[in-house]
């Protein structure tokens, strides 16, 4: 039992130190937590480094340096058990730190006899290098690079460069090693500490975009529900049940996924636009629910009257996608999916409607749906019409292309026609 109760307190000694505190997973405290522990590391290295100079300066007698000093390890372990145990300490802990770092250059000036110069402006430098955001492996590098050569100049300058007339006279040997010691283990720290926090960025950064990512994904795809529910509920009002909404946007998705696997419209056909494109989709006949249902449900043949207020649906279609959902900021998806309610009756031969526009003139997101779109309605039943058999409908739309159909779409679509086929079946009304 005595090896595990000394295990646990190691443990609990370690965590004191080094750990983070526990209030970093306070919600109203996350903007800071991320800085909190590198922080304490740095502090409780300080302890240690101070500590060091304790002896260093008790063994030399310089008591000016030795009461400094012990300053500043008084200080600096404060701070540690600050931050270990109150919120929102990080603050006041790094303005004095500030102050402390002013100490320790009168105490290289006292001890050392050095001028303030050009290297002191490295120490900025290194902690400024947190502030380059991008990730990757350049900017990583570009990092390290910095606060490695800062590290390098400032010692460098400061031993090399300065004219010496310190106040203690103390052996030269032991002044050169104290003053490279005191420069490397400063930059270590240094480094290391904004290492830490650059880490800590980071991963912060990471998990803001993660949380953005996961709720940008979590918005689309209610956004998406409640576009196919609405088009659902549009459809059922002539007949046709959810399933041709889901059947359509199947077709659409296999022929644009084939269509960009062929490398057909490749200056128009890339995944954001796929993407639009079957995003779209269920919204194709949105204008229906503009048309009386004595009209959208009639079983007899449509007076050529009723039959030109069957074919606003398309105008109409338009305009409510741009009522409905103007706040949307995706411009490309409220271009995409007006082209597809205003124009998947078009023809490519020009005998469509509403406009009677023809070939290239009508959008290829249009020219998608439009073959998706006749294919359902042909193999689905309704009110007014029995199902035909996919064989004949194939057929049918072999025959119009270059009439009805664009040649290129046609061929692709009927190039994954037992796709098309399967996707049929496995959603019948």
């Amino acid at each position: 039992m005595q090896p595990v109760m000394t295990v646990s307190a190691n443990n609990k000694f370690i965590n004191f130190f080094v750990g983070t505190p526990k209030y970093n997973d306070d919600k109203d405290y996350s903007d800071y937590a991320f800085y909190t522990a590198p922080l304490n590391m740095f502090f409780l290295a300080c302890v240690m480094i101070h500590g060091a100079y304790l002896i260093i300066f008790s063994t030399l007698r310089i008591y000016l340096m030795l009461m400094m000093d012990g300053i500043c390890l008084l200080l600096y372990a404060t701070f540690v058990i600050l931050l270990k145990y109150f919120k929102g300490s990080w603050l006041p802990c790094t303005l004095v730190s500030a102050f402390v770092l002013f100490v320790h250059q009168i105490c290289a000036v006292t001890l050392f006899g050095l001028s303030s110069g050009f290297q002191y402006l490295l120490i900025p430098l290194m902690f400024l290098s947190v502030f380059i955001r991008k990730k990757g492996k350049i900017f990583d590098f570009l990092r390290k690079i910095i606060i490695i050569l800062a590290s390098v100049t400032f010692i460098f300058l400061s031993v090399y460069y300065n004219d010496y007339s310190p106040h203690y006279r103390i052996p030269y040997l032991y002044e050169t090693a104290l003053l490279i010691m005191n420069c490397i283990v400063s930059f270590i720290v240094t480094a290391v500490f904004t290492g830490r926090v650059v880490h800590s960025l980071d991963t912060k950064r990471s998990q803001l975009d993660t949380s953005v990512t996961q709720k940008d994904t979590k918005i689309e795809n209610m956004q998406n529900q409640i576009i196919i529910s609405f088009a659902n509920i549009i459809e059922a009002r002539d007949g046709s049940t959810g399933k041709h909404v889901k059947r359509t946007s199947e077709y659409v998705e296999a022929l644009v996924k084939e269509l960009h696997a062929e490398g057909q419209f490749s200056d128009i056909l890339d995944e954001k636009y796929m993407h639009d494109v079957m995003l779209s989709a269920p919204l194709h006949d949105i204008g229906k629910i503009t048309i009386p249902d004595a009209i959208l449900t009639k079983a007899g043949r449509l007076t050529q009257k009723e039959f030109d207020i069957i074919k606003s649906h398309t105008i109409n279609g338009k305009r409510i996608i741009e009522e409905a959902m103007s706040d949307i900021e995706n411009e490309n998806f409220l271009k995409v999916a007006k082209s597809v309610a205003l124009y998947h009756h078009e023809c490519w031969d020009g005998s469509g409607y509403p406009y009677g526009i023809k070939g290239d003139e009508i959008p290829l997101c249009a020219r998608i749906m439009t073959i998706a779109d006749y294919f359902d309605a042909l193999v689905a039943k309704r009110a007014y019409k029995a199902a035909l058999p996919t064989s004949v409908v194939f057929d049918n739309i072999k025959e119009q292309r270059s009439k009805k159909f664009d040649p290129i779409v046609t061929d692709a679509f009927l190039k994954i026609r037992d796709q098309i086929d399967e996707i049929a079946k496995a959603n019948a009304d």
